[in-house]
């Protein structure tokens, strides 16, 4: 214990004489530390307790309840999951039904959120509108009023400030509901759970809506409810979120399969890469540390010093300096996270944060972090030091020697161990494998950079003077080298790793993007709900008219749809469900299978479905009823595949995009009930065309006589409409406010293209990366300049002009950022194929998977890292680099 506490304070006197040093030791160490522990606090705050997540969703409600169906279940205790013990119709609940199954004294209110519009300042806009009653304590926690007071009539309404700025209205204002009139802004509320645009109205304001299964009623019982009350609610169909027994489960309560030791944990990855990379950014400097300190360490050396002790005095710099980078980038860290947590609340997580918390667990541990990453990146000098030639380094002689053929070996060894390692844990989905074989992997690519150092110093034999001068002096202080270019090397790879993740899964968001119709179409449509008389015929014209006088109009066609004959019974299902050939079902159903049987379905590529989101508002035209005169407008199918489909509709047949459905030209159209959902056992055989130009994949278009086989009508729901151009936001917001006046529930929607903000992100990861891989060049560049400034002082001894130092230092940088930044992107890419690989193994191991991911290289990043960063390294070391020669006294 002296001797570190000798070693310790010859680190603080080394620190206090080398300030500059030392600053950019703490920086590179600290920087990291400081951006995990701000993420770790943010991550806390914003992870909402059970406790706060129940007050944001019941108030001070004591549970919340759907009648899901008139059969028995069985539930989860955090009312989200259940399972049928019987089966049961749907339910048709109805609140003195439910009230009737609560104990005596409950009261419910209903939750009624919908889509409303509003106009003000800024024209009519959509929004979130909430049916409920302010002035009620008992939604206390789930929404608040910050100014005024709370709506008492239909005639006013509370906005937040988002909805606010929306509308363009303020408090105090008037804005208008269509159909329903004025109403007056009496207050500013805030729904913690969602700061994006949103507003109150008095219950009864808007027609009540209709009850179902996914209805939702808050329950204000006399005391809690009890997990017994729950499951004497489950025997009538009624699931319960009750807050005692989500703060208490029942050791009891239904369960489903936890795939959290399935779930590939990138946490872990990032925690791993950041490691290495702040000691590889980090060791430079140590390295430069070291050998400036040669004569010291010499001395202590020819005074008896041991080798152990040597190393403890180059050790205790990297304790000491991690130690304070620890500490003062967590105590910033904290500070910062306080400080924009309403930042973050408004601009990125939309929500408000939950109490103020620090996770000093995660502190703890990334502060631990920044000790092992100061104690890492000491370490090899450390070693080298007590290693050092006591006479040579008394004499001002440097050690020159070649990295030898054995720490090539062991670098491609390493590196084989480390791929091998990471494929394993691809397999084994062990997130900790992936990262400890990652970690090696670019371990060996370390060991290996001297050697391949020495290759370039071969090649640049034929370079000009300066180049040649250059590459000779790195090749010849490969100790310092090495580390300079594993710098560059460490920084690209972890933005490159990054780059390859998130270009993939942007090109997964579009693999799973289904367009309804053409980009800039258009569909109106009657929905279920009825606002006065049902317009039977529809008035195809007025909603022409609707169309044309608000979009750049070319044609429209009417949108026919299957309709049950009438009278049809309440509960019939009156809809065409087409099927696939027997042998290329699934034989399993989710929610209904075995561990066993889970595992076989992940296997079988009959039970693989792709799941997908449609942008835009237009989606019933997927699905249409057509005798071949409009299917090529709504599909945009064309030439041949046109006409074949149009063919198969006038012969009566079905047209799809999807493969699977068709066989040997025939279709089996399921008919389905109550009590045979996909129809299966009512099915229908009709000729089967599958379009292969379809613009939806998703695509479905019926001829009139396959749906007069199946026992069904046709009914005209409503129009399409092909426009020449994408409408402007302007014209899109005519559209909707005309097809609002169009009365009995009609529906516009507009189709848009999905224009994911990849390039914004790669690009900011690119600029970002290049930020880090440009600080690291310029910071090992200028240690590798101190390390040759005796290779400087002889240039000048022999007569070279000052140009030549320039030349010089900018071939050294060009060599340290394009070898870095080149091995950094081909072990970046690496990196991320493999947590690619991981992630899709995930997917591919659970039933019913997600999409999986597909190798996306991120060219941009590339072109940034390997060749705008060494060439704005290599002008930007040549402007700043003093011209005069240094002239150094020699032993």
């Amino acid at each position: 214990m002296t001797g570190w506490l000798v070693s310790l304070r010859i680190a603080r006197r080394e620190a206090r004489r080398a300030k500059g040093r030392t600053a950019l030791v703490l920086a590179l160490i600290m920087l990291p530390v400081l951006g995990l522990s701000f993420a770790a606090v943010m991550y806390d705050m914003f992870t909402l307790t059970k406790s706060e997540q129940l007050d944001r969703e019941l108030g001070s409600f004591e549970a919340s309840a759907r009648w899901v169906t008139d059969g028995k279940i069985r539930q989860d205790a955090d009312g989200y999951g259940m399972d049928s013990v019987e089966r049961g119709k749907p339910s048709t609940p109805t609140t003195e039904g439910l009230l009737a199954l609560l104990p005596a004294g409950s009261r419910v209110a209903q939750v009624d959120t919908r889509e409303i519009r509003l106009r003000g300042g800024n024209g009519e806009q959509k929004l979130t509108g909430h049916q409920l009653d302010l002035a009620d304590v008992a939604y206390h926690n789930r929404v608040s009023v910050r100014r005024g007071t709370a709506p008492a009539s239909s005639g006013e309404i509370a906005l937040n400030r988002a909805a606010m700025d929306l509308v363009g209205v303020r408090l105090g204002g008037t804005v208008q509901l269509p159909g329903q009139g004025s109403a007056r802004v009496v207050a500013e509320i805030e729904f913690p759970d969602t700061l994006r645009p949103a507003a109150v109205l008095r219950p009864g304001t808007l027609p009540a809506p209709e009850l179902s299964s996914s209805t939702e009623w808050l329950v204000d019982a006399p005391g809690p409810v009890t997990w017994a009350q729950v499951r004497e609610l489950n025997q009538h169909g009624v699931i319960v979120r009750s807050r005692v027994v989500v703060l208490d489960p029942p050791p009891d309560a239904l369960t489903w399969p936890s795939s959290s030791q399935n779930v590939f944990g990138l946490g872990v990855l990032v925690f791993g890469l950041g490691v290495l990379e702040i000691v590889l950014l980090a060791g430079p400097a140590f390295a430069v540390g070291a050998r400036r300190r040669r004569r010291e360490l010499a001395l202590v050396a020819a005074n008896g010093g041991t080798p152990a002790q040597l190393r403890r005095i180059v050790l205790a710099d990297g304790v000491l300096l991690g130690v304070v980078s620890g500490v003062i980038g967590t105590v910033v860290a904290i500070a910062l996270a306080f400080a924009l947590r309403g930042v973050f609340e408004e601009h990125v997580a939309h929500a408000r944060a939950g109490a103020y918390r620090v996770f000093p667990m995660a502190l703890l541990g990334i502060a631990g972090l920044a000790f092992v990453a100061g104690v890492g990146a000491a370490l090899v000098p450390a070693f080298t030091a007590a290693r050092t030639d006591v006479v040579a380094a008394l004499a001002g002689r440097r050690n020159r020697t070649g990295p030898g053929r054995r720490w090539l070996v062991a670098g491609l060894c390493t590196l084989g161990a480390g791929a091998a390692a990471a494929g394993y844990g691809i397999v084994a989905i062990d997130s900790t494998v992936v990262m400890a074989g990652l970690v090696l992997a670019e371990l060996g690519l370390v060991v290996c950079t001297p050697t391949l150092v020495g290759l370039i110093a071969r090649l640049g034999r034929r370079l000009p003077l300066a180049p040649r001068i250059a590459v000779r002096d790195l090749a010849r202080n490969r100790s310092s080298t090495a580390p300079a270019i594993s710098a560059v090397m460490a920084a690209v790879l972890g933005a490159m790793t990054v780059g390859v993740y998130l270009a993939s899964d942007f090109q997964r968001q579009r693999d799973m993007q289904v367009a309804a119709l053409p980009d800039g179409y258009a569909e109106i449509t009657r929905g279920v709900g009825n606002q006065g008389e049902r317009a039977d015929p529809l008035p195809t014209q007025r909603l022409v008219e609707a169309a044309t006088s608000t979009l750049p109009v070319s044609r429209t066609v009417e949108l026919r749809g299957v309709a049950c004959k009438q009278p049809a019974a309440p509960d019939a299902w009156c809809w065409l469900n087409p099927l696939r050939p027997e042998h290329r079902r699934c034989p399993f159903r989710p929610g209904n299978v075995t561990k066993e049987e889970e595992r076989k379905a992940a296997r079988d590529p009959r039970c693989q479905a792709d799941m997908y989101m449609m942008p835009g508002n237009a989606g019933n035209a997927t699905t249409i009823v057509d005798d071949g005169t409009t299917v090529g407008l709504v599909s945009a199918a064309q030439g041949e595949d046109l006409a074949r489909a149009e063919a198969t509709l006038r012969a009566g047949g079905v047209v799809v995009a999807d493969p699977e459905l068709v066989e040997d030209g025939k279709l089996l159209l399921g008919v389905p009930s109550p009590d045979d959902p996909e129809g299966v056992q009512h099915a229908v055989t009709v000729p089967g065309y599958v379009s292969t130009t379809a613009v939806s994949r998703l695509f479905l278009a019926i001829s009139p006589e396959a749906v007069a086989k199946a026992g069904l009508v046709v009914e005209v729901r409503g129009i399409v409409v092909a426009t020449t151009r994408q409408p402007t936001q302007a014209e899109e917001g005519a559209f909707n406010a005309a097809t609002e006046a169009l009365g009995n529930y009609y529906h516009g929607g507009v189709a848009v293209p999905y224009r994911p903000d990849a390039t914004v992100e790669l690009l900011v990861l690119a600029i970002v990366a290049a930020v880090i891989a440009l600080g690291a060049a310029g910071i090992s560049t200028g240690l590798a300049a101190v390390d040759s400034r005796p290779d400087l002082a002889t240039l000048g001894a022999v007569g070279a002009s000052p140009a030549v130092r320039r030349r010089l230092t900018l071939s050294q940088a060009g060599v340290i950022a394009g070898f870095g930044s080149l091995l950094g992107a081909v072990a970046g890419v690496g990196a991320g194929w493999a947590v690619l690989a991981s992630l899709n193994r995930v997917a591919g191991s659970t039933w019913p998977g997600e999409t999986l991911y597909t190798m996306q290289i991120p060219w941009l990043n590339i072109a940034v890292a390997v060749l705008v960063v060494p060439l704005v390294a290599m002008f930007g070391t040549a402007l700043f680099t003093r011209a005069r020669l240094p002239i150094e006294r020699r032993a």
